[in-house]
C-alpha cells in the first residue's frame, strides 16, 4: 500500500482503554460498578466494556497467563487515578500486574487524561507529576509520551509543556474539521487541521513558538478505531485499518489504538499472529505507542517542525459551567502560595529543630501532595470543561473542587500565619505590625486589602509605615483597610499600621455629573465614563498617557451584557458547532435592561468603586444582574465584576465595541502565548481559550487594548471583520448532550446558577509592541500585569508574641535575565513555582518561565534562602516531572546565585541546599 511515496510495512496494535475520571458516572462507580448503576433504564457499560477494576483484572490475565509473563502481549495504561484505586483495592491482582514489567506501558501517566486548553498550566503539570510520582514508586514504570485522545481541541503551544516534562511524543484525535461534525472553515479560512493532516500526513513534528517540539500523531479514525478487533475477525479488521490509515501515512508504520471508553482488553498478540499467518507482506505486532514513536523517528521521514493550531473542536465548553473554572484556578493559585510560604516557614524551623526538620519537611510535602492529588482530577477533559452529566457535576465535581479550594487556601493561610507569628518586627509607639505577602515570582507594587480582626479598632490608624515611608489607609466597603505596598519576589515584608497621617501621591477619583446620570472613574492613566443612558455600561475610555488623551478608544458602548441565542447548543458546543445547517449565535435584540439600583461603594483615594443593579428582561422573564467597576490608583486598567444567571437557551456575554476591526488576538496559553489569526468556522462569535491575558489587535497588529482575567477563558471576536470583542459570562444552552442516555435536561437547564465573573480592561499605552508597532507578548509585561491582577498582595496582622525567628523581610528567590540571544528582545523571566522536591523534600524545585522565544541567560538568586540560614550546595536542570535530563547543561553556582541558559520557555531547576544543624 502506498501513499505519499511510502509502502506500509508494519501495523502496531496498541491495547489501551480510555478511562474518563468522570462523565456519565462518578469516579467511584467507574472504578467498581457493583452494584451496577441503572440510570432511567440506561446502563453505561456495554457487553464489550466494564469498570476499571474489571478491565485491569482481565489485562492482568493477558499479561501474566498461568503465572508467567507473556512476552508477546503489551498493555498501555494512561490514567493513574484508576490504577492507584485498583492497586489499593486489589493488592493481589496488582501484584500480578507488576510481574508484567515493561510489557505494561504507562502512556501519559497523569492522575487523569487532562484537557490541554482550560487548566492552569501548573495544574496541568502537577496532574502528571502526581500521577507519575506514584506509578514510579508503585510499579517502577515511567511514561515517555502523552496520550490525549478525547480533548476538545488542543493547546497550540502544548509542546512547551510536553518538552518541559521530558515527553517525546503525543497522540490525539479531536481537531477542528474532524468527525463528527466535519465543519469546514469559512471561505478563504482553510484548511482545517483535519484536512491539513489528511493531505500532509498524520505523523509530524509539532513545534511551539519557543522551539519546543513533540512527535505528534493524529488518530484520524478515532481512539476507538481498533475496538472492533477480535480473534474471529482479525484478518478483515486489520486490513480495514491499513486501508483507512495508509493514505495519510508519511512513514511505513501504522498505529492502531485497540480500545475505547472503558473497553475490555483484547488479545492483540493472538490477533497479530492470525494476521501474520494470512500471508500479508505487512507485519502486525502487539506493541506500544513508544514502539510506534521510535519507529517513525528512526525512519527519518518526519521532516521539519510544523506550527500546529488544533482548536477549536468544541469551544462551547470554554464558557460552560464557569464555577468549575473559578474553583480550579483559585485552588491552583492557593496551592502554589502554600508551597512557597511553606518553604519559608519550614526553613525557619531548620534553625532550631535540627534533625526533626526532616520530619517536618516530609509532613509538609505529604500534605501538599495530597492537596494536589485532590485537585488533579479537575484537569480532566470532562471536568474543567463542565461537560459531565448534571448529577456528576453537582454531586462529585463541585463538592470535590470546593473542598480542594478550601484545603488549599487553608494550607496557604496556615503557612502565612506561621510566618507572621515569627517575624522580627520593630514597631514604634502605637504601631501594629502587619506582614505583606507576595507569592508571585517577581517584585511588584500594588494595593493590599487587609482584613481587620474583630478586636482591632481600624479608626485608630491613619497610615501604614512601609520600608519606603508612610502611605495612607483607606477603608474598604467590606470593613477592611486598603493601602499600597511593594512585595518582594516570593516572600514577605513587615509593615506597620500607624496613627501618623500620610497623603496619597497618586489618586483614583470618582465624580458625577448630569444630576447623577453619569460617573467618571479616573486616575493618572485611565478615565472611564459610565452612564444611566447606557444602563451603566461604559461609554468612554480615555488613554490619558497616549498622544491623544481625550480620544475615546472605544468604538461604542462597552461592557454591555449581551444574550446570544443558543437554543441548539449543548454542554459541549455552541449552536453553530453542531454542524452545517445549525444557526449561528445571534444577539437577542429584544432584551430590555432597566436600572434598579446604583451606589458608590468607595470614593478613594486608593480605590473607587461603583456598583449598579440591573434587571434584564429576556424571553418574558426578568434576570437580576449586578455590574461593578473598580479603579485603583496607578493601574492602567479598570476592573469589572458581573454577577447574574444565564437564561435557558442563551449564552451570556460581555461585549466591548473597540475602536477598530479586530484581526487577531494575542493571548496567554496554559504556559506560553500565541498570536495567530484565528481560523473561523462559522459567522457570529468565535471564542478562544485564553489564559491570564488577551490583546486584540488591528489588521496591522497594533494593540487595541488588553483584557486580564483569572478564570474566564472564553473570549473572542463577535463576528468576522468586526470591532466587537466578547467574553463569556455563563451558558445555559437549550440542549442536553446526555439525552441519548435517557438523561433529560435538568430543571432550569444545564446551568441556571448565579455566577460572578471578574475581568479588567487595559488601555493600549504601555502594552509591549515590536519595532513594527505590533503587539508582542514576548517581553512578559502583560503576563506580569495579569498575574498581579489575579493574585493580589495579601496581608496578615502579626500577633504580639512573635518569637522573632524570621527576618522582617524575605525574598525567597528571584530571577533575572543576563542576556537574550536575539539582541532586539527584552524580556523578563518569571519564577512560577517553588516547591520541595518529590524525591528529596530537602531540595528545592524552581520553575522558570521566559516568554522571549529566544535563548536567555538567566540567574536565579536564592539570597533569601541564604538569609534563612541555608547554603546552596548544588543545582541541576530536571524535567517538570523532576527526572534527570541526559546531557543537560550544568548550572553555575556562585554563592546564592544559580546561572544557566534557558533555551526554551520552561525550565525546572533542582537545588540542593543545607541548613544549620541539618
Amino acid at each position: 500500500m502506498t501513499k505519499l511515496g511510502v509502502t506500509i510495512s508494519k501495523v502496531i496494535l496498541c491495547t489501551t482503554p480510555h478511562l474518563d475520571w468522570d462523565w456519565i458516572l462518578p469516579f467511584t462507580a467507574l472504578c467498581s460498578n457493583n452494584p451496577p448503576y441503572d440510570i432511567n433504564g440506561f446502563t453505561y457499560f456495554s457487553a464489550t466494556g466494564g469498570d476499571a477494576f474489571t478491565i485491569f483484572s482481565q489485562a492482568s490475565g493477558f499479561l501474566v497467563p498461568n503465572g508467567a509473563p507473556n512476552p508477546a502481549y503489551f498493555y498501555s495504561i494512561c490514567e493513574m487515578g484508576f490504577l492507584k484505586a485498583f492497586t489499593e483495592a486489589n493488592p493481589q491482582l496488582a501484584g500480578v500486574l507488576k510481574q508484567a514489567g515493561t510489557n505494561v506501558e504507562i502512556l501519559g501517566g497523569g492522575v487523569t487524561s487532562p484537557d490541554s486548553l482550560l487548566p492552569h498550566g501548573e495544574a496541568f503539570l502537577r496532574n502528571y507529576l502526581t500521577g507519575t510520582n506514584w506509578v514510579q514508586q508503585a510499579y517502577g514504570l515511567f511514561p515517555k509520551h502523552a496520550y490525549v485522545p478525547d480533548d476538545f481541541g488542543h493547546d497550540s503551544q502544548l509542546p512547551v509543556m510536553l518538552t518541559a516534562m521530558g515527553f517525546q511524543g503525543v497522540t490525539f484525535e479531536r481537531v477542528a474539521g474532524g468527525a463528527p461534525t466535519n465543519i469546514p472553515p469559512l471561505k478563504g479560512q482553510g484548511p482545517s487541521p483535519a484536512q491539513w493532516m489528511t493531505d500532509n500526513g498524520t505523523e509530524f513534528i509539532w513545534g511551539a513558538r519557543d522551539g519546543s517540539t513533540a512527535v505528534a500523531h493524529w488518530m484520524q479514525n478515532g481512539y476507538g478505531q481498533g475496538s472492533n478487533l477480535t480473534t474471529e475477525n482479525a484478518v478483515s479488521a486489520i486490513q480495514s485499518y491499513i486501508t483507512a490509515n495508509a493514505p495519510s501515512s508519511v512513514t511505513p508504520f501504522l498505529y492502531v489504538p485497540v480500545g475505547t471508553d472503558f473497553a475490555l482488553p483484547v488479545d492483540t498478540a493472538a490477533c497479530a499472529q492470525i494476521w501474520n499467518e494470512s500471508g500479508s507482506a505487512v507485519v502486525a505486532v502487539a506493541g506500544t505507542f513508544d514502539d510506534y514513536i521510535q519507529a517513525i523517528v528512526d525512519s527519518g521521514l518526519l521532516g521539519a517542525p510544523q506550527a500546529f493550531r488544533p482548536q477549536p473542536y468544541y469551544s462551547g465548553c470554554y464558557q460552560t459551567r464557569p464555577r468549575i473554572k473559578r474553583l480550579h484556578n483559585d485552588a491552583t493559585r492557593a496551592l502554589l502560595g502554600a508551597e512557597i510560604f511553606g518553604v519559608i516557614a519550614g526553613a525557619r524551623n531548620a534553625k532550631s529543630c535540627g534533625g526533626a526538620w526532616t520530619v517536618e519537611l516530609q509532613a509538609r510535602t505529604s500534605a501538599l501532595r495530597e492537596a494536589w492529588l485532590g485537585l488533579a482530577p479537575s484537569t480532566h477533559h470532562d471536568f474543567i470543561t463542565g461537560t459531565a452529566a448534571d448529577y456528576v457535576y453537582r454531586g462529585e465535581q463541585l463538592p470535590r473542587l470546593a473542598a480542594a479550594r478550601t484545603g488549599a487556601e487553608g494550607l496557604r493561610l496556615d503557612a502565612m500565619s506561621e510566618i507572621a507569628a515569627q517575624v522580627d518586627a520593630a514597631p514604634q509607639s502605637d504601631e501594629l505590625p502587619i506582614v505583606v505577602f507576595n507569592q508571585l515570582g517577581f517584585q511588584r507594587s500594588g494595593l493590599v486589602e487587609l482584613t481587620v480582626p474583630s478586636a482591632l479598632d481600624p479608626s485608630f490608624f491613619s497610615s501604614v509605615r512601609t520600608p519606603s515611608g508612610n502611605v495612607p489607609l483607606q477603608p474598604s466597603a467590606e470593613g477592611g483597610l486598603l493601602f499600597a505596598a511593594t512585595g518582594e519576589s516570593l516572600g514577605y515584608t513587615t509593615c506597620y499600621l500607624s496613627p501618623e497621617t500620610a497623603s496619597a501621591t497618586s489618586e483614583a477619583t470618582i465624580t458625577t455629573s448630569n444630576g447623577g446620570d453619569s460617573y467618571v472613574l479616573a486616575n493618572s492613566l485611565i478615565s472611564v465614563e459610565v452612564s444611566a443612558a447606557s444602563a451603566w455600561a461604559i461609554d468612554t475610555i480615555l488613554d490619558l498617557q497616549s498622544g491623544d488623551p481625550q480620544a475615546n478608544i472605544l468604538g461604542g458602548t462597552s461592557n454591555q451584557i449581551g444574550f446570544y441565542n443558543d437554543a441548539d447548543g449543548n454542554n459541549y458546543r455552541y449552536a453553530p458547532e453542531q454542524g452545517q445547517g445549525y444557526p449561528a449565535l445571534t444577539l437577542d435584540t429584544n432584551v430590555t435592561t432597566t436600572v434598579t439600583g446604583l451606589q458608590v461603594l468607595e470614593t478613594g483615594p486608593l480605590r473607587v468603586r461603583l456598583q449598579a443593579e440591573l434587571t434584564c428582561r429576556v424571553a418574558d422573564a426578568d434576570y437580576p444582574y449586578v455590574v461593578e467597576y473598580l479603579l485603583v490608583a496607578d493601574e492602567p486598567f479598570v476592573r469589572m465584576r458581573t454577577t447574574g444567571a444565564c437564561p435557558l437557551n442563551y449564552s451570556a456575554m460581555t461585549m466591548f465595541q473597540l475602536g477598530a476591526e479586530v484581526d487577531a488576538i494575542a493571548q496567554g496559553t496554559p504556559y506560553h502565548w500565541d498570536d495567530a489569526v484565528q481560523v473561523r468556522y462559522w459567522d457570529g462569535p468565535s471564542m478562544q481559550a485564553t489564559h491570564d491575558f488577551l490583546i486584540p489587535e488591528t489588521t496591522t497588529g497594533a494593540p487595541l487594548a488588553a483584557i486580564y482575567h483569572g478564570a474566564m477563558p472564553a473570549w473572542g471576536q463577535g463576528a468576522q471583520n468586526s470591532a466587537l470583542l466578547v467574553g463569556g459570562l455563563a451558558r445555559n444552552p437549550g440542549q442536553n448532550y446526555f439525552g441519548w442516555c435517557q438523561l433529560p435536561l435538568p430543571p432550569g437547564g444545564i446551568d441556571p446558577d448565579v455566577h460572578t465573573m471578574e475581568y479588567a480592561f487595559r488601555v493600549p499605552t504601555g502594552i509591549n509592541v515590536d519595532s513594527n508597532g505590533k503587539a508582542d507578548p514576548g517581553n512578559g509585561a502583560q503576563l506580569i500585569e495579569a498575574l498581579g491582577y489575579t493574585t493580589p498582595l495579601t496581608a496578615l496582622v502579626a500577633p504580639g508574641n512573635s518569637t522573632n525567628q524570621l527576618p522582617a523581610a524575605v525574598s525567597l528567590a528571584s530571577v533575572s535575565a543576563a542576556s537574550v540571544s536575539a539582541a532586539s528582545v527584552s524580556a523578563a523571566p518569571i519564577l512560577t513555582a517553588v516547591k520541595p522536591s518529590e524525591a528529596n523534600p530537602g531540595n528545592l524545585i524552581l520553575r522558570v518561565y521566559q516568554p522571549s522565544n529566544a535563548a536567555m541567560d538567566v540567574t536565579v538568586s536564592l539570597a533569601g534562602l541564604r538569609a534563612l540560614g541555608g547554603t546552596i550546595q548544588n543545582a541541576s536542570l530536571v524535567t517538570a516531572l523532576e527526572q534527570p535530563i541526559s546531557d543537560a547543561q550544568t548550572p553555575t553556582v556562585s554563592g546564592a546565585d544559580v546561572a544557566f541558559t534557558a533555551g526554551l520557555a520552561l525550565a525546572t531547576l533542582n537545588v540542593g541546599w543545607s541548613a544549620p544543624n541539618f
